[in-house]
């Protein structure tokens, strides 16, 4: 199912919501440009769909008008052309409205800020506009659009809860009811991609409207497909909840909607080595899978079988046997020779979770879909985090290697095309523990001790000289390991560093909480997954609760046994991340989508090194009490440290 339709209001629609948004209102009489000919022709243009038409008609007749009938024909025809898809432009005519003399457009303003800002992909900056209530005197149609906005933004940054929270609002508001069927279809949907305990977690008191929907939503995921108890369970939840707004249809519309996107596989294959480089990680991978595998009830759990492939060459023979076995899904391969032997393959009989990313060089197959814990990824975190940090001017730190290579490309593609300006990149080696050189070039120390030499020499004297590192960097993105970390960081800060924010990927933190000895990274941010970060403490997967059954789940592969677990959440949801690469999956990798290549994407949580301990860093920390403190996975040693390890690279 689409997501909830973001239309704008048609013409008319938005000029008579323009005329009572706040205080002080406008005359309620109808303009005189109604009447014009440019307008109605514009009218037609829209309703007929030519919105860029419409649009350039309106920018045309409002140049020749006063205040505030421009600055309202202005906002219309900006709503036009990003109908049309012509955001530049709209965002020109948006920049145009000046609310000096038009105070009472403010809101109408805002709405549309946050649309383009939406529709540019810049979703925390649409989400920081739409945290600012509406006015009391917003029209039903403005607020409407305000929860819709907000919903779409709080979805899209990882919040489903919040999300469908705004939805509760937004159906309240909508008389339609086919358009009310939509949005809490949309709504259950949401609730439904939170885990049971989350769910049941995070039960407000009493539960009142949104705990029925998050009570229900927990009913329709575990028995939508149990055609005897689904009917008592929904009677019961209505008996418990007899004033609550869900339509009766929409249970119905929901299991129509679940039998199309979700499908749940009956014989499955779990393709993985089980000797050679890779077993380690494997082993991790099948723990985590078979732990969630077995928190299902019998009944409905797919049937498995392990096949091995630490041949890599031996990919495709291994697929044709599950075809021919029966299977209607894989999961692996692991290695990347092996998934791209099922690149090169053309059409698939069956779908593949691979558990690895390759760049696809053609369009990939349509049943391939790829999952891997990627360090690219991270890096354009870090870029798109620094960017909303409000920070421009960047440094960076890589490894030598094709690995800190390609991962500082992954940085520096992303930073530049947010607009970020790469003053210097320095290389070091992971064998050297001296890191001097390529720190004083990267700060310009080296420049600067050039100067005094030459002022030196040109005065024939010894002189007084406190070296000054650039002044134009606003943080350092450092790629580098646990240990090396410890190394470079407090190198950096005696270089005269120490106030440069400094942002790292997961590889930074081992996973394990550390005090003594990550107290050298003091300051670093980076992002990991929530299953390391967030830890819930009733959630049977949780990594505590995985630990007593696995001690052996807390190693340095303990992020793959998270990815093991998501991997089986993943089968179930496949082809409605496919749908969209709007649709979210709560992981425990992070929160889970699909791009256009069916390579899987995360949104990490995000974490700062205060104390030696990660402290998770929310988004609007900047609007709260401040960040939570990291739950460690358990208890530390006497001394307060614990067994240094360094995550796996990509296999």
């Amino acid at each position: 199912m689409q997501l909830i339709r973001r239309t704008l209001p048609p013409l008319l629609v938005s000029l008579s919501l323009l005329a009572g948004c706040a205080a002080p209102l406008l005359e309620p009489a109808r303009p005189a440009y109604e009447s014009d000919p440019v307008f109605i022709q514009a009218s037609v243009l829209e309703a007929d769909g030519d919105f860029a038409a419409a649009g350039a008609m309106l920018e045309q007749l409002a140049a020749g008008l006063e205040s505030p009938s421009r600055e309202q024909l202005l906002l219309v025809a900006a709503s036009d052309f990003l109908r049309a898809g012509d955001i530049a432009r709209s965002r020109e005519l948006l920049a145009a409205v000046d609310l000096t003399d038009t105070p009472q457009l403010w809101f109408e303003r805002q709405l549309l800020e946050s649309e383009i800002l939406l529709a540019e992909k810049r979703v925390d900056e649409a989400l920081l506009i739409l945290y600012t209530p509406p006015p009391e005197r917003a029209s039903d149609a403005q607020l409407r659009r305000y929860y819709r906005n907000r919903s779409e933004a709080l979805y899209l940054t990882g919040k489903p809860l919040e999300s469908a929270f705004a939805l509760t609002e937004l159906e309240l508001l909508t008389p339609d009811p086919d358009d009310k069927l939509e949005v809490q279809l949309t709504l259950l949907e949401r609730l439904t991609t939170l885990t049971d305990t989350t769910l049941e977690l995070l039960q407000p008191e009493p539960p009142g409207i949104q705990g029925g929907w998050m009570e229900l939503a927990r009913i329709t995921k575990a028995y939508s497909g149990d055609e005897e108890a689904l009917p008592r369970l929904l009677q019961d939840w209505r008996e418990r909840f007899p004033s609550h707004p869900a339509l009766p249809e929409l249970i119905d519309a929901y299991r129509e909607e679940l039998s199309r996107r979700f499908r749940r596989p009956e014989r499955l294959v779990l393709l993985l080595p089980t000797s050679g480089p890779f077993a380690q990680p494997a082993a991790a991978l099948r723990s985590g899978f078979l732990a969630a595998y077995y928190q299902e009830s019998p009944e409905n759990r797919p049937a498995i079988a392990l096949y091995d492939s630490s041949d890599s060459a031996q990919i495709w023979p291994l697929y044709r046997k599950a075809v021919d076995d029966g299977a209607d899904m894989v999961v692996g391969p692991l290695d990347k020779e092996g998934v791209a032997q099922l690149l090169r393959a053309g059409d698939l009989e069956i779908p593949v979770l691979a558990l690895n990313q390759i760049p696809p060089e053609t369009a990939p197959p349509l049943n391939l879909y790829q999952f891997g814990l990627s360090p690219e990824d991270e890096a354009q975190q870090v870029a798109e985090r620094a960017w909303l940090d409000g920070h421009r001017h960047a440094l960076a730190m890589i490894p030598e290697g094709p690995w800190g290579d390609r991962v500082f490309a992954a940085f520096r593609d992303r930073w530049e095309r947010l607009g970020g300006i790469l003053g210097e990149r320095q290389v070091y080696a992971p064998a050297e523990n001296d890191f001097s050189a390529p720190i004083r070039a990267l700060l310009n120390i080296d420049e600067s001790d050039q100067r005094r030499s030459r002022l030196e020499s040109l005065l024939g004297r010894k002189v007084e000289f406190e070296p000054r590192r650039r002044q134009d960097a606003d943080f350092i993105f450092l790629l580098a390991k646990n240990q090396k970390g410890r190394e470079i960081r407090p190198q950096l800060q005696f270089h005269h560093a120490a106030s440069v924010p400094v942002y790292a990927t997961s590889h930074i933190f081992t996973g394990r909480v550390d005090p003594k000895g990550d107290q050298d990274l003091e300051g670093v941010m980076f992002p990991d997954i929530p299953w390391l970060l967030l830890d819930a403490a009733d959630d049977p997967l949780s990594r505590h609760r995985l630990a007593e059954i696995l001690p052996e789940s807390q190693t340095l592969f303990q992020r793959l046994y998270a990815m093991g677990i998501d991997s089986y959440g993943l089968i179930y949801h496949l082809y409605r991340l496919q749908s969209s690469t709007t649709e979210l999956l709560d992981g425990r990798t992070g929160i889970l989508s699909m791009d256009e290549a069916n390579q899987m994407r995360r949104q990490l949580v995000w974490a700062e090194m205060r104390g030696g301990v990660p402290r998770v860093l929310g988004y609007a920390e900047r609007l709260d009490d401040g960040p939570a403190p990291f739950a460690p996975a358990q208890p530390l040693d006497a001394d307060g440290g614990a067994p240094v390890s360094e995550p796996p690279e990509t296999p």
